[in-house]
């Protein structure tokens, strides 16, 4: 049987591996977003930059 320190260890390095996944999930699904509604965004800006 594993001891305690063990169990925490494992537990540690799972919940290390959670939160690097979801800051690469964040990361990509986000640029994606970005990619795709980032130049629409900027010409909205930018039609609302010009005079009349």
């Amino acid at each position: 049987m594993q001891s305690q320190n063990d169990a925490d260890k494992i537990k540690r390095v799972k919940n290390i591996a959670a939160v690097l996944y979801l800051l690469v999930m964040v990361f990509l699904v986000g640029g994606s977003y970005w990619h795709q509604h980032g130049p629409e965004m900027a010409e909205v800006a930018g039609q609302s930059a010009q005079p009349r």
